[in-house]
């Protein structure tokens, strides 16, 4: 192990009781992991208590509305077997498969060339977790479609797409098997570069009974990661801000909602 990511482990440690809930270990894994990988994505989940405030404090900047369903079965059989396939509709549809967990020395170096596909690592104040993402840029109004039985669901993907799924179901089932779990309104808000919190981009997720998903997030690459997640953590702070404590990922707590009622 090289002497930077030494280095940073020494620093990250000292810098955990700020930014990070995570044992040594956890942590060692996960500077391990995001120096091999490159691209993290940093997470902060909003207690319910602090919805307004972050809004107000975020809420002027570019703004995107989108309308998004998971695909799977009632009992989840893709989430079981590590594969997350949504489709957003509204501004920009598109379509992802995501593979969640994955090992990054095991995916396939054409898939690794690919443009479209990004493999990155999510990091919590509480824990982490390594994914790949295949997307496809879809026409306008083809997710309604879709999911309103007007064309087959297997139209939002991409051949590769598609395959990507059927390696982690072995044939046990198809896209064609899955249903439409959603909508969830999904509201975007990225602050302008001049306004508090440019960098940060909040996602807020409205769910069909009107409660409510708030995360502030944002991207970096391994050698930033220390010094964006304290400038996040301290902005958060700053403004009083309550964090809540380890929540699912939303896309286990969009998949739970829908199955569960």
């Amino acid at each position: 192990m090289g002497a930077t990511l030494k280095a940073s482990k020494k620093t990250g440690r000292k810098a955990a009781p700020r930014a990070w809930r995570m044992a040594n270990d956890d942590l060692d894994r996960m500077f391990a992991l995001v120096q091999e990988v490159g691209q993290v994505e940093l997470k902060f989940a909003v207690a319910e208590e602090s919805h307004a405030a972050v809004r107000t404090l975020l809420e002027v900047g570019a703004k995107r509305v989108r309308t998004v369903y998971y695909l799977d079965t009632g009992d989840l059989t893709l989430r079981r077997q590590g594969v997350l396939a949504r489709v957003r509709g509204g501004q920009r549809p598109d379509s992802v498969v995501k593979l969640r967990p994955i090992d990054p020395d095991a995916v396939p170096a054409a898939l690794r060339r690919r443009d479209d596909f990004t493999v990155e690592v999510d990091v919590t104040p509480d824990s982490f977790i390594c994914s790949g993402s295949l997307k496809r840029r879809l026409r306008r109004h083809a997710v309604e479609r879709a999911v309103h039985g007007r064309n087959p669901l297997r139209t939002l993907f991409s051949d590769q797409q598609l395959a990507l799924i059927d390696s982690r179901l072995h044939g046990v089932l198809t896209v064609d098997d899955l249903q439409a779990l959603g909508p969830v309104e999904v509201r975007r808000t990225r602050p302008g570069q001049d306004g508090p919190g440019r960098g940060l981009e909040l996602q807020e997720w409205i769910y069909p009974d009107r409660s409510r998903l708030m995360e502030v997030s944002t991207r970096c690459g391994s050698a930033d990661l220390l010094q964006t997640a304290a400038q996040a953590k301290a902005f958060l702070d700053r403004h009083a801000i309550t964090q809540s404590g380890p929540c699912p990922t939303k896309a286990d707590s969009t998949l739970d909602y829908f199955t569960r009622r």
